[in-house]
């Protein structure tokens, strides 16, 4: 007995046995589409000539089915159908609908990137099929509204159960909004998702534009259960409009330099812990902070006297000139500390990052090292991206070299030639304004990586030598900078092929800061490359883990996929791959790993498409020339990975 499915979404295409089938006639292909949705019932003759042929008479109309049956038949096989003189059926089980599967896999609790898809696709459901008739009109509409509300029903089963990983359930959320703007079961899931990531300005603007409509459209506020998941994750607080008013002070111009300041915790509860406790920890978290080459930290000399006040983010600003405060409270009970940090803009009062720790009390001091680096560690995300928004609005002539490295990375991992170019144009800003930033170096070396590994360079010569230059000038300035030292490593491949010696300063590397997520994807690629594939992964999956919203995450994905596919993990390399290829589609590096993963893994049509993806945006790309300059060490490696690219139809 032959399959038959029927893809409703994006648009109808008829499966049989899994090729495809060519249905002639938009009667034929209505019929099609009715039938797939009553398998297992039985349907009177008289009701489907009347439903499909409703401006035939009885007998024309009977004859119209009757041929119709026939057409169907040969098309997609007699077993198909079961008829009598008086109905039709399909058999059970004989003809499934992708819509189907996408329902019954969510009541499973199970959807992926495909599933997704389709969700954003079904307010289109049944476009593409021809009305025959206003009751034939009639059944599409109910039954388009029907499916979506069981399936949006099924969306809010499995976003309210809390099983999703943080990704997913965003995903997912946004998914259901496009059935259902106004659904808050989807609301809340991307707030709570977002927050989760550490993304408080997007949750906070996802609340505020949800509260704004129910009170525009309807009249209302949003349930207790979202307002309260709002207060929880301090977005309320964060749009407090009783805030004191910025003050025209001596500050209010920009100052010459970005500034943090770092206040002593506020103590809550009937056991406070001893001042000295609390002015530790502000030592800390000051000293660790103070080792980001930018923003710089206000050293806490100047904010200890805040020790038992609590200050506004106005009176801080006014005060000390900063730009971003962090914040927290303690709370001992039964022996444990709970502490909340949030970092706040002084200028807005938004909160920019939040989190919550739990830690014994008799471990508090001890573990105050430990946690000034994870504190710190996060922070500096978020700073970078608070700083990033913050630089587009300021005069060019109060740009310092740290706004214009970011703004430059944020243009170089776009992945676009005009974009990089640009990138390249504020890095030289960046290095005339402070040609001793170890940063700018470092992304300055980074920028000719790329450069050549994209096969971009006009000159590879003049190419290698900057590359180099910018690298052993960041490592000069930074001696104890993990991270230059690993990007180094990275790049002596591109330059020498010195593997032994990348190899050498990955350990002193992460022997300096072993929890870098930085530090340690760029030991990937060279790890995968060298015959250490199983490291590679290890050491790509921990930097996922430290850096879980890098805004960088196609890169990371794509090293991590390089790593699988060194190890023979094909699946694992073919999907982060794609996931890669989503966000960045003009990634070349990216699109022959995928397209090599692919091959390796018996799926070659799909590996094919991509390859002539691959050619449209690499039409300069020659295998010759990439073979001499490729990454892996090991010959025969060499040769199975171009004889994959050979075999999806990679430009040779």
């Amino acid at each position: 007995m032959s399959s038959i499915r029927v893809k409703l979404l994006p648009s109808l295409k008829i499966l049989v046995d899994g090729s495809p089938v060519a249905l002639r006639g938009a009667k034929n292909r209505a019929f099609m589409v009715f039938l797939a949705f009553k398998a297992g019932r039985s349907v009177q003759r008289e009701y489907l000539a009347q439903l499909l042929w409703p401006d035939s008479e009885a007998k024309r109309a009977r004859a119209s089915l009757r041929q119709s049956l026939t057409q169907l038949r040969k098309a997609l096989g007699d077993e198909m159908l079961r008829t009598t003189p008086e109905a039709v059926e399909v058999p059970d089980g004989m003809l499934g609908t992708d819509v189907a599967q996408l329902a019954a896999g969510l009541d499973e609790g199970l959807i992926d990137r495909d599933g997704l898809a389709m969700l954003q696709t079904l307010p289109e459901l049944f476009s593409d099929i021809d009305s025959v008739g206003d009751e034939f009109g009639d059944w599409l509409r109910e039954t388009r509204t029907r499916i979506q509300a069981e399936i949006l029903t099924s969306v809010e089963r499995l976003l309210s159960a809390a099983t999703l990983d943080t990704q997913m359930q965003l995903a997912l959320a946004r998914a259901a909004v496009v059935l259902d703007d106004l659904n808050e079961v989807a609301i809340r899931a991307q707030i709570t998702a977002l927050a989760a990531l550490n993304d408080h300005s997007a949750a906070l603007r996802v609340y505020n534009q949800f509260y704004a409509r129910l009170e525009d459209e309807l009249g209302v506020e949003p349930s207790p259960e979202t307002q309260s998941v709002a207060v929880r994750i301090k977005l309320i607080e964060a749009a407090d409009a009783k805030l004191a008013p910025v003050a025209a002070s001596p500050v209010a111009m920009p100052a010459p330099m970005t500034l943090v300041a770092v206040l002593p915790f506020q103590q809550l509860g009937p056991a406070p812990l001893p001042d000295y406790v609390i002015l530790g920890l502000l030592e800390v978290i000051t000293c660790k902070m103070a080792g980001f080459p930018a923003p710089a930290v206000i050293s806490s000399n100047s904010t200890r006297h805040y020790l038992g006040a609590v200050p506004s983010t106005s009176e801080v600003r006014r005060d000390l000139g900063a730009h971003y405060v962090l914040t927290g409270t303690i709370q001992t009970r039964d022996g444990l500390a709970l502490l909340t940090l949030q970092l706040c803009d002084c200028m807005t009062s938004h909160v920019r990052w939040a989190a919550t720790r739990e830690i014994p009390v008799a471990q508090l001091f001890e573990a105050g090292i430990g946690l000034a680096e994870d504190i710190a560690r996060t922070l500096e995300l978020s700073l970078n991206v608070a700083e990033l928004e913050r630089s587009r609005a300021l005069p060019d002539e109060h740009l310092e070299p740290n706004h214009l490295v970011l703004q430059a990375k944020d243009r170089m991992f776009r992945l676009a030639l005009p974009e990089f170019s640009e990138a390249k144009e504020l890095l030289d800003r960046a290095l005339r304004r402070g040609p001793n930033f170890a940063p700018a170096h470092a992304l300055a070396a980074e920028w000719h990586a790329i450069n050549v590994w994209q096969g971009w360079s006009d000159n590879l010569g003049r190419s290698r030598i900057a590359l180099e230059e910018h690298a052993r000038k960041a490592i000069y300035l930074a001696p104890n900078n993990g991270r230059a030292m690993a990007q180094w490593g990275h790049h002596l491949i591109a330059l020498e092929r010195d593997f032994d010696g990348a190899l050498l300063l990955f350990e002193r590397a992460l022997q300096i800061c072993p929890n870098d997520s930085e530090a340690l994807i760029w030991t990937v690629p060279t790890l995968a490359h060298s015959g250490q594939a199983q490291r590679a992964v290890e050491n790509g999956k921990k930097a996922f883990l430290l850096s879980p919203c890098d805004p960088f995450v196609f890169r990371n994905e794509h090293f991590l996929s390089l790593a699988h596919y060194a190890s023979g993990e094909f699946g694992e390399a073919a999907s982060l791959g794609l996931s890669c290829f989503r966000r960045a589609p003009a990634y070349g590096s990216n699109l022959r790993v995928t397209i090599a993963s692919l091959v390796a893994g018996d799926r070659v049509g799909e590996a094919r498409e991509l390859a002539e993806h691959h050619n449209l945006v690499e039409p300069n790309f020659s295998l010759k020339k990439f073979r001499a300059a490729m990454g892996f060490r090991d010959p025969g490696q060499q040769d199975t990975y171009v004889q994959n690219l050979l075999s999806a139809g990679v430009t040779a």
